[in-house]
């Protein structure tokens, strides 16, 4: 075999692939956004006893990005504190890592224990923030960032079948006693922001699109809401992602909607049991 040639026809095909991604991506820029007039919105935001002034201010020169899986190694740090712990991938992208002994966690800061637990012994730790806890399933969800912006990417979606973690998700898992046994990592490198004129749905108009679709009636109401990104390639193992700018609103502490800064598409999540920054 010419290994020169396939390294080039395989450089070709990944550069095809971008060239439609990006496509794909300015497809959905150019599509008209739904929201309600002036009018309108002031009433729903009203109707849902939201202060337009104290809503997260959109930064209009940001981006979208893009950014690859990382089939690098995920195992633990070997000078973290569970370097004998048994790590395994799965392909070649998803880390799953069994302590061979339970990291307790201080029970009235669990947030900052498990913080600290991931930046010391966790690959990249630095590079992940707490997202969310699930008291139902006992889980601490953490996501990547990027300049302090998060990249958020749908949870597991299956607990029957397996199914793997969003590409830049890292997830404890907890015993009863609040004590860390295991965790599940992926994580996106080469990310690269990409300039663009777009002007951005402010966190008003993302509220009113959701309240437009039936998403957030009136009986609701906002618990919080911050602009990240959003991975759009999801399925298996692709190499190549794209990440609009989203908006994540969080709906009574128990629902939440990702919403596309550019186009106004809802993404959904599972509903949770519990979601808190706290």
């Amino acid at each position: 075999m010419d290994w020169s040639k396939a390294k080039t026809l395989l450089m070709l095909t990944f550069l095809i692939l971008n060239v439609y991604l990006a496509i794909q991506l300015m497809d959905r820029m150019v599509e008209p956004r739904i929201v309600a007039t002036s009018a309108t919105g002031k009433s729903i935001l009203k109707d849902r006893q939201i202060d337009e002034k104290k809503l997260q201010p959109v930064t209009r020169d940001i981006g979208y990005l893009t950014a690859e899986v990382d089939a690098r190694t995920l195992a633990p740090l070997a000078s973290s504190p569970i370097r004998d712990a048994v790590a395994s991938v799965k392909n070649d992208v998803e880390w799953s890592v069994r302590l061979t002994k339970p990291y307790r966690l201080e029970t009235k800061t669990m947030r900052d224990s498990a913080s600290s637990f991931v930046q010391a012994s966790v690959r990249y730790g630095a590079e992940y923030t707490f997202w969310k806890y699930d008291s139902k399933y006992q889980e601490m969800t953490f996501v990547q960032t990027y300049k302090g912006q998060p990249l958020y990417s749908t949870p597991q979606q299956s607990r029957e079948d397996d199914a793997m973690i969003g590409p830049s998700l890292l997830v404890l898992q907890l015993n009863d006693a609040k004590e860390i046994v295991s965790y599940k990592q992926r994580h996106l490198n080469k990310v690269v922001r990409q300039a663009q004129d777009v002007t951005l749905l402010s966190a008003s108009e993302a509220i009113v699109q959701l309240s437009e679709q039936g998403l957030f009636p009136a009986s609701k109401r906002l618990t919080s809401h911050k602009l990240g990104y959003f991975c759009l390639v999801t399925e298996g193992t692709e190499s190549v992602q794209i990440l609009p700018p989203t908006w994540q609103i969080e709906l009574d502490n128990e629902e939440v909607y990702f919403v596309n800064a550019i186009d106004g598409g809802v993404q959904t999540v599972e509903r949770l049991d519990t979601v808190s920054e706290k």
